[in-house]
């Protein structure tokens, strides 16, 4: 229950990054906001259909394409990247979508949202160890950003997890490191 709250959090995260950066993109030159519009319509209609369906990848790809080609015609565009981090979220192409908001973040390295994205990636990979120090850069740009608080505290306690079912399941040094002469003495 709480992993669908969480799925369902991100969710809304990442709608709330396309909403937010929709307006930027009447901004831009008409043709640019045509096509990341024509894309976030193709990704948004992906979502709601099946994760194994034909359909949905040829939605996801069509619209990766076009935002690639705006991002190879104006490599500043903000809101083609974020939309890319969209589609290969949908994807479940995470390096990919670490590239997309690794480079959006270097557009704008002074928006905390686009350092939670990134760390959601992360999260997503089972890259806790690197989540949180993007998590922390986060908050430095904005201490009050609750998501990010709560997500910090969230890597936290999944490292601490993490920790704990290594050191669980690793023998202890005594019982891995025998010398071999003192095994045949302990057979004998």
């Amino acid at each position: 229950m709480k992993s669908m709250f969480k799925l369902i959090a991100q969710i809304v995260f990442v709608a709330s990054l396309t909403v937010a950066t929709t307006a930027n993109a009447a901004t831009s030159p008409n043709t640019e906001a045509d096509k990341i519009m024509q894309a976030m319509k193709l990704y948004s209609e992906a979502a709601a259909i099946d994760q194994f369906s034909a359909e949905k990848t040829e939605m996801l790809v069509r619209a990766e394409t076009i935002l690639l080609d705006v991002v190879e015609k104006n490599p500043a565009s903000l809101d083609a990247y974020r939309k890319l981090m969209g589609v290969y979220l949908q994807k479940r192409d995470y390096a990919k979508a670490i590239q997309a908001m690794q480079s959006a973040i270097t557009l704008s390295p002074e928006d905390p949202k686009l350092f939670v994205a990134l760390a959601i990636l992360y999260d997503h990979q089972g890259a806790y160890e690197y989540a949180l120090p993007i998590l922390e850069q986060a908050l430095e740009l904005d201490p009050n950003l609750q998501l990010a608080k709560d997500y910090k505290a969230s890597m936290q306690q999944k490292i601490e997890m993490q920790n704990i079912a290594m050191e669980s399941t690793t023998p202890p040094p005594h019982e891995t490191n025998k010398p071999h002469s003192m095994e045949k003495r302990l057979s004998e």
